[in-house]
């Protein structure tokens, strides 16, 4: 074998890369076709997707501020509410406490207090709620402790 030989090509092509050829001349319009549509498809959901994110974006900021300023004003509306309750009850609590019944009921409950401390009642009145109590009660858990 020569090296003339080795080194030049071939004459005859082989019958499998003529046909390849073929077939890629023949599909090269429809797939430079499918790869412009593939390129604008992906350009418009691009655009689609960042017009998505910018209105979610805005969207979420907007729901913020709308929460921030309605539990600002339910806040103010608790308060009010709160505060014309309070001053509501208070006025009707007054009002129960000036009636003629209630007062006649005060004065009653008075009567037997005073009767019942005047009375024979003031013995045990002493036993229950003497002061003294506490520095016994105080002595005998003292000694309790210490002794045993």
């Amino acid at each position: 074998m020569d090296k003339v030989d080795i080194l030049t090509a071939s004459r005859v092509e082989p019958l499998s890369q003529h046909h390849h050829a073929t077939i890629m001349s023949r599909m090269n319009p429809t797939l430079a076709y499918a790869v412009h549509c593939q390129n604008i498809i992906g350009s418009l959901s691009s655009l689609l997707c960042r017009r998505a994110y910018f209105f979610a974006s805005v969207s979420l900021a907007s729901a913020y501020y709308a929460a921030r300023f309605l539990a600002f004003y339910t806040l103010l509306a608790t308060k009010l509410g709160a505060l014309h309750g309070s001053t509501a009850s208070v006025r009707a609590a007054a009002a129960v406490w000036d009636m003629k019944t209630t007062r006649m009921l005060r004065d009653k409950l008075f009567y037997e207090f005073a009767l019942f401390i005047l009375g024979a009642g003031n013995g045990l009145f002493l036993l229950v709620l003497w002061p003294g109590w506490i520095v016994i009660g105080g002595t005998s858990f003292v000694l309790w402790q210490m002794c045993g």
